[in-house]
């Protein structure tokens, strides 16, 4: 396999930045290429009005700022057209990732990510490119029957709409689950494309620990047998072998709906954006676990 395959999986990768990540960066343009993609996770401690003030300097700064809307954490619909008026007046908004949110009780009104695009009110603000979740490992709080109905309606969301909708899928440690789930599944996931979402460079024990709070499966086994010994958690770990395995798959399958990438920056985004840069420009070697830089 040659290096091209996965510099174009890898080239127009997304990325996110927490708002106390995001303190550390002097200019986003010398970490990633402008018009990057930089979702703002909204994390449990995070105020809407620090995620609209970090979407106003990601757009000042050339980048296209993707927030999470986070169904759980939201009040009420009246929340939701406030917020979005001002994601769209102050940093000129057009994306957004909307998920349910792993909260096992609704911090408001709102309990579903279908509540919201059916709500009308992302059309309103002009939101029209849409991420939502894929689970390929399965989630350990929903039925299979119905993340399956969800992937449907949404389908039919996007039909009715005209909106771009495409899935993000929970990170995964291995390329197994998702080539696996798109297969399974592809006549619920129908025609939306599909970002694969991998951790960025970081230890294996900082990736351990997310992804028991994240609930991720089969892939989470692999990994924990791999890092073992406690030597062996501080090392680094990289999504090279998933991404080497993605690539291939692509060039295989000519009606594959993966269409690339989005980074998880636990090990931080400046680690993270440096390593993916080096990748999609090309500046590694592929080896028979993955690839070296």
């Amino acid at each position: 396999m040659d290096r091209l395959p996965i510099q174009n999986l890898v080239r127009n990768y997304s990325i996110e930045t927490t708002v106390g990540q995001a303190q550390r960066i002097r200019h986003f343009d010398e970490v990633v290429s402008p018009g990057t993609r930089i979702y703002i996770p909204h994390t449990p401690h995070t105020e809407f009005a620090e995620m609209v003030r970090l979407a106003a300097r990601l757009r000042r700064e050339g980048m296209e700022p993707v927030p999470h809307i986070v169904a759980r954490r939201l009040e009420s619909l009246a929340t939701l057209d406030s917020l979005l008026a001002r994601f769209s007046g102050e940093a000129g908004v057009t994306q957004a990732l909307v998920v349910a949110g792993d909260i096992e009780k609704p911090e408001g009104q709102i309990h579903s990510t279908l509540e919201i695009l059916e709500s009308g009110t992302l059309e309103k603000h002009r939101i029209r490119t849409i991420g939502v979740a894929g689970h390929p490992e399965g989630h350990r709080d929903v039925s299979d029957s119905s993340l399956r109905d969800a992937l449907r309606r949404k389908n039919e969301y996007a039909a009715k709409t005209g909106a771009h909708l495409y899935i993000v899928t929970q990170f995964t440690f291995s390329a197994d689950p998702v080539i696996a789930w798109e297969t399974s599944h592809g006549n619920d996931i129908n025609a939306l494309p599909i970002t694969v979402g991998l951790p960025g460079p970081a230890t294996a024990r900082t990736l351990l620990k997310y992804a028991m709070e994240c609930g991720i499966g089969v892939s989470l086994q692999a990994f924990k047998k791999r890092y073992a010994s406690l030597s062996k958690l501080l090392t680094v770990s990289a999504p090279d072998e998933t991404i080497v395995k993605l690539a291939d798959y692509i060039e295989r399958t000519p009606q594959t709906r993966i269409t690339g990438v989005h980074f998880f920056t636990f090990g931080g985004i400046e680690k993270t954006a440096e390593w993916a840069n080096q990748v999609a420009a090309g500046d590694f070697q592929i080896t028979g676990e993955g690839i070296k830089i």
